[in-house]
C-alpha cells in the first residue's frame, strides 16, 4: 500500500475496536466535557485529560463510536453522555477535537446550555466547513467501510458541520498548521494534514489560534493543552508567544 494511502487508512479506520461506554463524572461545580475525533476513542484524550485536570478542572471524557455506525445513531450516543457530564452546580466547558466539535456542536443545538451555565467551548482542528481529505476519499472503498460518520466529514452542503446551525456561543478555535507529506496535494491553503486552517473556523468565533502542529498530535501537544487552559481561565487564547 502506497504511504498517501497508508495514512489515510489510519486516519479513517484507527481503533476499530473503540466503544460507546459510560463517561466518568467528577463531582464537581466546573466540568469540561471532552470529546474525541473519527475512529478514536476517550483514551485518545488521556493527554489533555491530564493537563486540565493537573490545570484544576473537572473533565468528563466521553467515548463513542464511529466506524460502520449510523451517524443519528453516533449523535444520539453522544447527546446521552454529554447529558450525563453537564455540571448541575456550576458551569460546563466543551472541548472537541476533529468529529468531537461536530458531535459538541449538535448538542448545543438540540440542547442549549443556560449562558449562566455555559462555560467556554473550545473546537480543535475540526471540520466545521469538511475535510478536502474526505472531499478526495469519497469514492474510495475505505469510506463505505467507515460508514456515514465518515461520509459526513466532506465539505458541501452534505457536510455535517454545514447542516449544523452556526453556534449561536462565543467559541474558541485552535487550528494546526503542520501538513502532512502524504496528504499535500489536496490542499492549497494552511492545514494540519486533514483539516485547512479555512475549514477549522466558524463565524461566530470568539477567538482564533494556529499552531504549528499537525492535526493527530494536537491531542497530545502540550501547547495546544496550555492554550486550551488559558482560553478557559481567561476566555482568549495567549497571543503573546509566551506559551510558544
Amino acid at each position: 500500500m502506497k504511504p498517501k494511502h497508508s495514512l489515510i487508512t489510519l486516519s479513517l479506520l484507527g481503533l476499530l475496536t473503540a466503544c460507546s461506554s459510560q463517561p466518568e463524572v467528577t463531582d464537581n461545580s466546573d466540568v469540561v466535557v471532552l470529546a474525541h475525533g473519527l475512529a478514536r476513542s476517550s483514551n485518545a484524550m488521556w493527554k489533555m485529560k491530564d493537563n486540565l485536570e493537573q490545570a484544576g478542572f473537572a473533565v468528563c471524557t466521553i467515548d463513542y463510536s464511529t466506524i460502520g455506525v449510523a451517524l443519528d445513531d453516533m449523535l444520539d450516543d453522544t447527546r446521552q453522555q454529554i447529558k450525563g457530564c453537564i455540571s448541575r452546580g456550576g458551569r460546563t466547558h466543551f472541548i472537541g477535537h476533529s468529529l468531537g466539535g461536530l458531535v459538541i456542536r449538535d448538542y448545543l443545538a438540540q440542547h442549549p446550555v443556560d449562558t449562566q451555565q455555559l462555560g467556554k467551548v473550545i473546537f480543535m482542528g475540526t471540520p466545521n466547513q469538511g475535510s478536502e481529505v474526505a472531499d478526495h476519499m469519497q469514492d474510495n472503498f475505505l469510506m463505505g467501510i467507515g460508514g456515514e460518520v465518515s461520509q459526513s466529514l466532506i465539505s458541501g452542503e452534505r457536510s455535517l458541520g454545514n447542516q449544523l446551525p452556526v453556534p449561536d456561543y462565543p467559541v474558541g478555535i485552535i487550528a494546526g498548521t503542520k501538513s502532512s507529506f502524504a496528504t499535500k496535494s489536496y490542499f492549497d491553503v494552511a492545514n494540519d494534514g486533514l483539516v485547512s486552517v479555512d475549514s477549522a473556523k466558524v463565524a461566530s468565533m470568539d477567538d482564533f489560534i494556529a499552531l504549528k502542529v499537525s492535526h493527530t498530535a494536537m491531542r497530545y501537544s502540550q501547547s495546544v493543552s496550555d492554550q486550551a487552559i488559558h482560553y478557559l481561565k481567561h476566555g482568549q487564547f495567549d497571543h503573546t508567544g509566551s506559551l510558544r
